[in-house]
């Protein structure tokens, strides 16, 4: 059982320490939080056959960890994923990092879930579906979240976004 969890453990716990850290934004702790979900795996080690969807069962513990983790800690979103195209003005340069921290900012006032859901359709880019059934929710219950999100987020943003509009 050992050699079996070891290959388990080998072949899932980078891309579930990337993705834990995508989440909660904090190197360390994404580790930890990866360790927690392995332990537990560990302590089901004799049910692990039981276990049909190993990779999605893998998944959603991280992320159910990652959701509890910001609920605990209210971690913020790693914003360098954040793609932004503006002049190299120093005033434009100002700007981004304004409107960074602003965005910032919105997604750390989104729930947990909710921004965890987002994190993982915008950041990971994965498919609605695919988060869906990682999370063990339905399909309608992703685009609700994401509906959230985005209304939320272009509402906190909106006066600042339309400031941009107008200078361009």
């Amino acid at each position: 059982m050992t050699d079996k969890f070891e290959i388990i453990y080998k072949t899932y716990y980078s891309i579930l320490r990337n993705t834990v850290e995508n989440i909660i934004d904090d190197k360390d702790a994404s580790h930890d939080v990866v360790q927690e979900v392995f332990l537990k795996l560990w302590d089901k080690k004799d049910e692990l056959d039981l276990i049909l969807h190993l990779k999605a069962y893998l998944f959603k513990s991280a992320i159910n960890a990652s959701i509890t983790y910001l609920e605990n800690n209210k971690k913020s979103v790693r914003l360098s994923d954040i793609k932004m195209e503006f002049s190299t003005s120093e005033n434009s340069t100002i700007y981004t990092k304004e409107l960074e921290i602003k965005i910032q900012l919105a997604l750390d006032k989104l729930p947990p879930k909710c921004r965890a859901i987002f994190v993982l359709c915008r950041f990971e880019n994965m498919k609605y579906k695919e988060v869906a059934q990682y999370l063990g929710v339905s399909l309608k219950t992703i685009e609700n979240q994401m509906g959230i999100a985005l209304k939320r987020l272009r509402n906190d943003l909106k006066p600042y976004l339309a400031k941009e509009n107008v200078s361009s």
